[in-house]
């Protein structure tokens, strides 16, 4: 059913839309037809005069590019609660940087989203935990404009400045931020690829992958466990090897997921075991696909296979 069959069936005209939302009738009229055209405060008129959610709305409209990308965008522009957007960015943003240790709360990260202001309810014991969630949440609409672009070094490298800006480390000179480590680091125990080697490990990578011609979900978890190998910054690589994984998911139209913190555990197993057994790392991320799926379809229907 589209957005015209159901204002057909409860009997109301385009005239009356028009009339109560103070919205021109040609808007509308040319709107059902090329929903893009519509403003997001527009959108929000027609939803509540209708009594649908923003969700509801989005499917009555049939939007042409109706893939989930297309729909985080849209409702990042409407800034309203309660939709798939709202929920992947408080979601997203506190799992991924709970798994590195932040001690915020899941409650703690909504609110900071919500109202851009900080808590007031316990001392904050340290300030770049909140630094980095803001960057975070940041970093996720920066993702969105670009998830249909080629991802390249200037692209990771960008990434990994907003997510570092403000810190701590972003007043060390020997950090980097924005920039491949200067220093020798390890992940799990195990040493990673030099800094020296590092620029063109990446490459490298980035060569094998673009020249793959159909990306699928065991494609995006190869190049995450050699990203993590590389391991090319000083701090960070974990957020931004996620967030990659994110960004090449909604460019293949594969549904994305987020590793949750209470299943990091399997999730490092996945990659520490990655060579030997791949099923580690795929099984970890199958579940938790399939559980971002079911908040999917709960917020817009049935997108994707």
């Amino acid at each position: 059913m589209n957005i015209r069959d159901f204002i057909e069936k409860k009997g109301i005209k385009i005239s009356e839309i028009s009339k109560s939302c103070n919205i021109p009738y040609a808007t509308l009229h040319d709107g059902f037809d090329n929903p893009d055209s519509i403003k997001a405060t527009n959108l929000k008129k027609i939803s509540d005069y209708l009594g649908l959610s923003m969700d509801e709305l989005y499917k009555l409209l049939s939007f042409k590019n109706n893939s989930l990308l297309s729909i985080l965008i849209d409702q990042k522009k409407s800034n309203l609660k309660g939709n798939i957007y709202h929920y992947t960015q408080i979601k997203f943003t506190y799992n991924t940087n709970k798994i590195e240790g932040s001690k915020l709360t899941e409650k703690e990260t909504r609110y900071i989203f919500e109202t851009n202001t900080l808590f007031q309810d316990k001392a904050i014991t340290n300030v770049d935990d909140i630094v980095e969630t803001a960057n975070h949440f940041y970093l996720f609409n920066v993702m969105l404009n670009h998830a249909d672009d080629m991802l390249t070094e200037a692209m990771i490298k960008k990434f990994h400045g907003i997510l570092k800006n403000g810190t701590e480390d972003s007043r060390k000179d020997w950090f980097n931020i924005g920039n491949y480590k200067s220093l020798p680091n390890e992940v799990g125990g195990k040493k990673t690829t030099p800094p020296t080697e590092v620029s063109k490990e990446i490459k490298k990578l980035l060569n094998w992958y673009q020249s793959i011609s159909e990306i699928t979900l065991a494609t995006i978890l190869e190049f995450h466990y050699r990203f993590e190998s590389i391991h090319p910054f000083q701090d960070g690589n974990g957020r931004i090897g996620r967030i990659i994984m994110f960004k090449e998911c909604l460019k293949n139209n594969i549904i994305p997921f987020i590793i949750e913190d209470e299943f990091k555990a399997f999730y490092y197993r996945g990659l520490s075991e990655y060579t030997r057994e791949k099923g580690y790392l795929n099984d970890t991320c199958l579940m938790m696909q399939d559980k971002y799926k079911i908040v999917v379809d709960k917020y817009v229907g049935p997108l994707l296979k």
